[in-house]
């Protein structure tokens, strides 16, 4: 992998890193969701410039479907990874405290609104112990996995319809230049 693919990688990465640590760390906690989903749509543009990046420099304009695809998940792969250890010290820095403390405030509030609106079918009684399971599911696997699913699932989608927009013609005569 060459210096000019790592960099869009880079460059994404630090971006989402940046807008996740100013909301979460600036007290706009209220917005980390929105914040996140637009951190991880912009695996589109950015995987697309590295693509065309790499047709343009590394393969002279002429790129086959393969070798798009395999910029492609070069770049979501490493992006993929420097997120996952960003969520591990985020984690362990204060996210899973937060979340814990959000469960514990607002969970009993959700939940009896829930039940009252009929989506939730246990009694007032259950709530604290439904409320410690919840507890119990804020993990750090669960944190990572979440980002490698997202990433994945966005990313390879990504990559297919960017590597077959990309990829050479077969009546395209070749570039003489």
């Amino acid at each position: 992998m060459n210096v000019r693919s790592l960099f869009f990688s880079v460059i994404y990465s630090f971006l989402s890193i940046i807008s996740i640590s100013i909301t979460f760390y600036g007290g706009f906690t209220k917005h980390l969701n929105i914040v996140t989903i637009i951190a991880w749509l912009f695996i589109i543009p950015f995987c697309v410039a590295s693509m065309i990046d790499a047709k343009k420099i590394k393969f002279n304009n002429q790129i086959g479907g393969k070798e798009a695809s395999r910029e492609g998940l070069k770049f979501l792969m490493l992006s993929t990874l420097i997120l996952v250890v960003f969520q591990i010290i985020f984690f362990n820095a204060g996210f899973k405290a937060y979340k814990i403390n959000f469960i514990q405030t607002y969970g009993v509030e959700l939940a009896k609104l829930q039940i009252k609106n009929g989506h939730l079918t246990i009694k007032d009684s259950e709530i604290p112990k439904l409320i410690n399971e919840e507890i119990k599911q804020v993990t750090l696997f669960k944190e990572c996995t979440s980002i490698v699913f997202k990433n994945l699932f966005l990313g390879v989608i990504t990559v297919i319809i960017t590597s077959v927009i990309l990829r050479k013609s077969p009546n395209q005569p070749p570039n003489k230049a």
